[in-house]
């Protein structure tokens, strides 16, 4: 999913090489005898230089004449795409810093680093021999055979889009944006998220089925353990149906069946508050969000003001209120209080400097 059509190849040679090496290493149970990581410093933005950091250890023996190179999608090319390494010593790390530049959006973005180096056959079996006991000397037979020079490989898988880039990729990825309801001010109108995964059918299915399970558990106390000791994940089962509640919810305000789509948010707060609390709490953002914004398409601005207020302040610091907040500041741009949109994206901004989209806004707002 998240890798560019033009490294994909090249990238699928890649796993299948690092696939045997895994291999090789489950059934030795060779130590490594090299370490690398790559990450990105920020989230992506379109046309914003950012650094990816490559970071080499040698975590067992010496090593020497190394390079690192990394693939980017095409137009991402680094003024340096491979770096030399003269020489690790045993147990020292050495970071590399590329700057990149992205030119356009890519949502299923993927870089990779690769490692080129010699194996270090004879100190490997040294240390091998020394450290790894009565099995040290089939380890050490067996890297006899192993190919040089070897190659690994490390990948960012990343998501960018023209209002938003991510990494690393989380749970906190709203990118579905409601142009119906935006403003002469905004560039985008409120933001949601969509449930990518689960189709409407699929949804309506999980909600069904829950609901004749929920009957029997009721006619039938022992069935829930009944259940259960056959390895079935009831709480799994009500989070489905849950997420279900949110996705047709979801639909229906997409097709502007705003009474549908409260109908389904009101039967989604009522079946969570019959759960434990953890299960589904990572709806109640989204859904709160959601409910302000079909109140706001229903022409009530007030009531959806203050459900939206309502979901920042039941939990002030996740990351996804960057999201609730920019909405007020929509919501507060429509009434023409510029000032108290401008502090809602201020705040915002606070939870993720890089949202591009809603720093593009607050500049404007700065403008006289």
């Amino acid at each position: 999913m998240r890798r560019t059509r033009s490294i994909l190849p090249l990238l699928a040679a890649f796993l299948v090489l690092t696939a045997g090496g895994a291999a090789l290493a489950a059934t030795t149970q060779i130590p490594p005898w090299y370490v690398l990581t790559a990450a990105l410093e920020a989230p992506p933005q379109v046309q914003v230089p950012v650094r990816a950091t490559v970071t080499v250890t040698a975590p067992t023996v010496d090593l020497a004449d190394l390079s690192v190179t990394l693939l980017t999608p095409p137009g991402w090319s680094s003024a340096t795409p491979t770096a030399p390494i003269d020489r690790l010593k045993a147990g020292e790390s050495r970071q590399l810093t590329f700057e990149l530049t992205p030119p356009a959006p890519l949502p299923n973005g993927s870089i990779v680093a690769v490692l080129r180096a010699p194996v270090p056959k004879t100190a490997l079996q040294e240390h091998l021999r020394a450290t790894m006991g009565p099995e040290g000397p089939a380890m050490a037979a067996r890297v006899a055979g192993w190919p040089t020079p070897a190659e690994g490989f490390a990948e960012i898988p990343f998501a960018l889009f023209a209002e938003e880039g991510f990494y690393p990729l989380t749970g906190d990825m709203w990118t579905s944006y409601d142009d119906r309801l935006k403003g002469e001010f905004a560039t985008r109108g409120p933001v949601f998220l969509r449930e990518a995964v689960v189709t409407p059918h699929q949804a309506q299915t999980d909600v069904e089925m829950y609901d004749k399970l929920a009957r029997l558990l009721l006619s039938d106390p022992a069935f829930g353990r009944n259940l259960e000791e056959k390895g079935i994940d009831l709480a799994r089962k009500r989070k489905d149906q849950l997420v279900g509640l949110y996705v047709l919810a979801t639909e229906a305000f997409l097709k502007s069946d705003l009474a549908g789509a409260a109908a389904f948010l009101d039967r989604l707060q009522e079946e969570r508050a019959k759960a434990p609390a953890a299960v589904g709490q990572d709806l109640a953002l989204p859904a709160g969000n959601l409910r302000g914004l079909v109140q706001w398409a229903k022409g009530d601005r007030k009531a959806a003001e203050e459900t939206l207020r309502t979901t920042f302040y039941s939990d002030r610091k996740a990351p996804t209120q960057r999201y609730t907040l920019r909405n007020i500041g929509l919501l507060m741009l429509e009434k023409g209080d510029q000032a108290t949109a401008r502090e809602m994206f201020r705040l915002a901004l606070e939870l993720k400097p890089a949202y591009t989209l809603l720093r593009q806004e607050f500049d404007r707002l700065k403008k006289p």
